[in-house]
């Protein structure tokens, strides 16, 4: 494979953190703007089939009409198709530069919504600016399995110091502003309770009519948690849609060291790292920031490529994005990381919840781990517990199958007299295929999986207008909703609580 070129017109530490990444790639000579760089392809010094392009908002401050000629810039080289990157060092002016690329697309008969183009927030350092790279074009570029040292740097540091030298080749760069460093302690929080760029505009507004917002989590890794709070907001949305009264759904990834939700989708860019670093988190600015998988017709907050940014991005701003969410989606559906007792699950992911629910599978270990974790999450908080009330939880069983040494009276013991509201069945090879395919759309369909979510859908949303399964078979019969294995009836989930199936 031929490696692709890549185009620089960006700052010096940019250049230098993609020419010693170690992919195999043609970093070529750095642009100090836009104007030398159409220079240097007229004349062949640029490879006019470069693939890659970096941009920079900031670069050339001191000629008024650069903004201008990087918008034309960045919407020419991405209606040819080339993989387009700009590099945010100034997130408050942002908006300026999306009007420009706009203004710039219309004069080239095009629409800025047609264009493909990414942020990449200067904030994130080396490693994660080459990660979001890496994201967008490993269809085409060999990677390294791991970055070298060098591409570990502060890039905010060291743009402020090549500022500062003498004799420093960019053109008379003001001082960085707008960009919050990160801070490993979370971020500070103002009187009203919630950090400083939190929109208290939006969050000042009541949460939308009838809103409900759902957690899923776990104890195990491997129980299909991921899986199952996609098909379950998958499933919201076609349902309420087929009855005639859509319902707005947003997923969000709340597993910041190790999220699922971007693989499942196939996008890995914007994250939330992208909200965390605006000066305001806005409606608007949300939104942008938001990934639309349109095929299963629901948006999706991506957690960050990298674990080691999962401290940047703390509880009190996901607290405050979830409810800034509550008041812009009539559905919120969090999923969560396996550990429930980190600050990010136990203070937000729970205690924001209207409901919780708690995913197994029928292995022994599973069954055990959760008896464990509804103990601590369930028992008073003067008991060292969470004090997470029973009624507010109902169990999953995924990837259920019959006789496999799993009765259902372990299952309720298990469940400390938490009802089971979901019974998944097994359906590997589908799910497979559909995960590594970017289908899972397809599995709204299937003729088991389809009525189960549509059934566990009804129990998390009693009061919505929700659609029957619809599964393509060839005979149009409806697949009866599977049950506990021993339990045809589906006693287990006539509780009184949140979650009731029956009267």
């Amino acid at each position: 494979m031929t490696a692709p070129g890549v185009i620089v017109v960006a700052e010096p530490v940019i250049h230098e953190v993609l020419r010693s990444s170690g992919a195999q790639w043609n970093v070529q000579d750095r642009q100090p703007n836009v104007a030398s760089m159409w220079q240097a392809l007229s004349t062949g010094q640029l490879d006019v089939k470069s693939r890659i392009l970096v941009f920079s908002d900031a670069l050339g401050d001191d000629r008024s009409d650069e903004r201008a000629q990087t918008a034309r810039a960045i919407v020419a080289m991405a209606n040819a198709g080339a993989s387009v990157f700009v590099v945010v060092w100034k997130p408050e002016d942002i908006d300026a530069l999306r009007d420009a690329i706009a203004a710039a697309a219309s004069a080239q008969g095009l629409s800025e919504s047609d264009l493909t183009y990414h942020l990449l927030p200067a904030q994130q350092g080396g490693r994660l600016f080459l990660d979001a790279v890496r994201a967008q074009t490993n269809e085409f570029v060999d990677f390294p399995e791991d970055w070298p040292p060098e591409c570990d740097v502060d890039l905010l540091q060291e743009r402020r110091a090549s500022v500062q030298a003498p004799g420093s080749n960019v053109p008379s760069l003001p001082p960085i502003t707008g960009m919050p460093e990160p801070d490993p302690q979370g971020d500070v929080v103002t009187d009203s309770g919630y950090p400083a760029a939190a929109s208290m505009d939006l969050l000042s507004r009541p949460r939308l009519p009838g809103q409900v917002t759902i957690t899923v989590t776990s104890s195990k890794g491997g129980s299909g948690k991921s899986t199952a709070s996609m098909l379950l907001a998958a499933t919201i949305a076609r349902a309420s849609r087929e009855a005639g009264n859509p319902l707005s759904v947003c997923l969000v990834d709340l597993d910041t060291r190790d999220g699922q939700v971007a693989s499942l989708i196939g996008r890995f860019m914007p994250t939330a790292l992208n909200i965390r670093v605006q000066p305001v988190w806005d409606e608007e600015r949300i939104r942008r920031n938001l990934v639309p998988a349109e095929d299963i017709g629901i948006d999706t907050l991506l957690a960050p490529i990298r674990p080691r940014t999962a401290d940047t991005v703390g509880p009190e701003f996901y607290r405050a994005i979830v409810r800034s969410l509550q008041r812009m989606y009539d559905v919120v559906v969090i999923d969560t990381s396996v550990q429930y007792l980190d600050p990010l699950i136990a203070d937000v992911a729970l205690k924001e919840a209207d409901e919780i629910l708690f995913v197994t599978t029928l292995a022994s270990t599973a069954v055990q781990g959760m008896a464990r974790a509804l103990r601590e999450i369930t028992a008073p908080v003067d008991e060292s517990g969470l004090g997470i009330p029973r009624d507010k939880i109902g169990i999953i069983v995924n990837q259920s199958l019959a006789n496999v040494g799993m009765e259902r009276e372990q299952i309720l013991a298990a469940g400390l007299g938490v009802p089971v509201v979901g019974v998944i069945p097994l359906a590997t090879k589908d799910v497979l295929t559909a995960m590594n395919l970017h289908r899972m759309h397809e599995l709204v369909n299937h003729p088991l999986l389809g009525p189960a979510y549509n059934q566990l859908a009804r129990a998390c949303l009693p009061q919505a207008e929700l659609a029957e399964s619809y599964v393509d078979s060839d005979d149009g019969e409806v697949p009866a909703a599977p049950t506990l294995p021993t339990d045809p009836g589906g006693e287990a989930a006539r509780k009184r609580g949140l979650f009731r199936w029956g009267n």
